[in-house]
């Protein structure tokens, strides 16, 4: 009876005289080792760095009414001084506009260790209906 369950045995355990280790098989488990390690260690700095982006697009869903998207902007950065903080304006009509002060403050925060940007702009509305602004830090 113990014989004729055993032949679903999947994990069949190979007899050590038909294992030997070699070289080539030493060395080829050390790569596979440091690679896993290698793969771990990329997945583990890719996870736990932080990347920053720095622009918002903007999207009217009523596209055909043509004019002006207006854009409330309230931003607490508790960490990042006042004078660091400045607002770039560019839509897809040809606006640019570097360092936006009208309609904005700079309200620092935490004894002016960090600062709160409160701003009011109207970007142009076009066909592809997106515009971008970037709050940049000099």
């Amino acid at each position: 009876m113990n014989s004729n369950v055993e032949v679903f045995d999947i994990y069949r355990k190979v007899p050590k005289d038909l294992t030997q280790p070699t070289y080539t098989g030493a060395i080829i488990s050390i790569c596979c080792c440091l690679f896993i390690l290698f793969l771990f260690l990329s997945e583990l700095t890719g996870f736990i760095t932080t990347e920053v982006v720095n622009e918002l697009y903007v999207d009217d869903p009523d596209k055909d009414s043509g004019g002006k998207i207006d854009v409330s902007l309230n931003i607490s950065l508790p960490n990042l001084h006042c004078e660091l903080v400045g607002l770039d304006i560019q839509d897809e009509m040809g606006r640019h506009e570097v360092g936006h002060i009208d309609n904005s403050m700079k309200i620092p925060l935490n004894n002016g260790a960090g600062c709160r940007f409160e701003g009011q702009f109207s970007i142009n509305k076009q066909a592809v209906a997106t515009g971008h602004w970037g709050l940049q830090l000099r």
